[in-house]
């Protein structure tokens, strides 16, 4: 019996710490939406905010009548996929660089000038992608892009020439070879004024260039595409021997023989690109095109490094926010606003005094922090007043937006719990884990509402581009802090004036 009731009387404290905590959660409705629905609000707005990378804006440089034969803008388009979209074709380097820079677009391809002499001299004709970013991720999607675009580039130059390279190249060079034999002929009839076998060997010529003319001209030949690739077309592989071959049945031996020489000429030097065709080595032949990716800016960070100065603005900034929206919250707790009202002391006075206070702390943790990223090898490229300006601005609209959260909470856990939300919706919406512009435009308008997105934007300016901060960020940063001291103050004069 006394075991029952011990039993009992356990649950029944049990129970009733159960109803204590299920009370205390419930009689505080705010608590409960910013635990619960607060964290889960945010993350559906992430979800549906989220899109996936644009595409590259790219511009087409192609500086050379021969870079043309390897870079048509239309076919281009199509080798290049979803992943870059492309803007057009230019032939002015400078004016692409320009574009660059100027942010209205973000690759240039530019095409190789002389991709024909490379390709003799057994090199591979390399194109170059010129971008400005410093996001490691976009970075590696850049290169990944190069590479697949220049594969799909070098498969659709030598699908011909693969599929009948065994079939065809035989047929062409028997035809060659045939026409060789007869132009020869045709210069030793000639040179020994044997007239009648002369004529003889135009008929024939006449007969087997049309054979190879037929050959080299279609569209499955392997001939012909090599042909195309190491710039055998026109003047030799298509020339028009009638002329030539009428002057060589001239009566003047002067100017037969003359015709003879350029007609056994002419056929030497296709026989000659068709043997240097067959001598590529065939990797080089698969492949002919390769791809060197370079950037505007010197400075190719690792992600760790990458992330630091973002990393940096989330710690100062919930150092800073934390800070703020605890200390009118305590002096409310602990009576001290009370002791204000009776003293001289004003709104002004108090806030300055607390944005003193607590920006030479954040200052002192920003200085080692910048500190510990130098220790693990980054490399500065900009000015360091103009880093430092950025950091001050930042505290400073930190220490605006913690003070405002003093100000609609009761309690320590509720200033805490503001402060934890601000740093979640920092690492999602700042730009700090994915780039701004993968979220969408309405999306967009909540990571401006956060100290740490202008300045993560700022510092990866200043650190790795040695660059000053677009203005906007700036004048946006240096309003947002105005703004949320405006607001500080009437918290402030709210605790401490005296009521009469």
């Amino acid at each position: 019996m006394a075991h029952e009731q011990t039993l009992s009387s356990r649950l029944v404290r049990i129970l009733g710490f159960i109803r204590k905590e299920l009370s205390s959660v419930l009689r505080q409705p705010r608590l409960l939406l910013t635990l619960v629905v607060g964290p889960f609000l945010i993350l559906l707005l992430f979800g549906l905010g989220y899109r996936e990378n644009p595409a590259f804006r790219t511009l087409l440089v192609v500086a050379s009548e021969e870079a043309q034969l390897v870079a048509n803008g239309e076919d281009m388009s199509e080798a290049f996929g979803r992943g870059i979209d492309l803007q057009g074709t230019t032939t002015d380097l400078g004016v692409a660089r320009q574009r660059l820079h100027d942010g209205d677009v973000d690759i240039l391809i530019v095409a190789p000038e002389e991709p024909l002499a490379s390709i003799r001299a057994g090199e591979r004709a390399n194109f170059e992608v010129i971008h400005g970013e410093v996001d490691p991720v976009l970075r590696g999607s850049i290169r990944l892009l190069a590479r697949l675009s220049v594969d799909e580039i070098n498969r659709r130059v030598l699908t011909g020439v693969v599929d009948v390279a065994q079939t065809e190249s035989e047929d062409a060079q028997s035809g060659v070879a045939a026409l060789q034999e007869s132009s020869s002929q045709l210069v030793a009839a000639l040179e020994e004024g044997d007239q009648t076998s002369a004529d003889r060997e135009i008929e024939e010529l006449r007969e087997q260039i049309a054979v190879v003319e037929d050959h080299t001209r279609s569209s499955n030949s392997l001939f012909a595409n090599v042909a195309t690739i190491l710039g055998a077309g026109g003047g030799l592989l298509f020339a028009d021997f009638d002329e030539a071959l009428t002057d060589a049945g001239s009566e003047d031996g002067a100017i037969a023989v003359a015709a003879a020489r350029e007609i056994d000429a002419s056929v030497g030097e296709i026989e000659q690109r068709l043997v240097e065709a067959q001598n590529l080595d065939p990797a080089l032949l698969v492949s002919p095109f390769g791809v060197e990716v370079t950037q505007t800016y010197d400075v190719s960070p690792e992600p760790g490094i990458f992330y630091s100065p973002g990393t940096l603005v989330l710690l100062v900034q919930h150092l800073a926010v934390t800070f703020a929206a605890l200390s009118l919250v305590r002096e409310r707790q602990l009576g001290l606003t009370n002791v204000f009202r009776a003293s001289p002391l004003s709104p002004g006075e108090a806030i300055a005094g607390k944005y003193l206070g607590f920006g030479a702390i954040a200052l002192v943790v920003a200085a080692a922090l910048t500190g510990a990223m130098f220790a693990f090898g980054m490399s500065f490229s900009g000015s360091y007043l103009m880093y430092a300006g950025g950091l001050g601005l930042l505290i400073l609209a930190s220490l605006g937006l913690g003070f405002v959260l003093s100000g609609v909470s009761q309690t320590d856990s509720q200033a805490v719990q503001y402060s934890m939300m601000v740093l979640l919706v920092s690492i999602f919406f700042t730009g700090f884990v994915l780039p701004l512009e993968q979220l969408a435009t309405p999306v967009q308008a909540v990571s401006y509402l956060i100290p740490a997105t202008y300045g993560i934007q700022g510092l990866h300016d200043i650190v790795f581009r040695g660059a000053i901060p677009d203005p906007l960020i700036l004048v946006g940063l240096a309003v947002y802090a105005a703004v949320m001291a405006v607001a500080a103050w009437f918290v402030m004069r709210r605790d401490v004036t005296l009521v009469r």
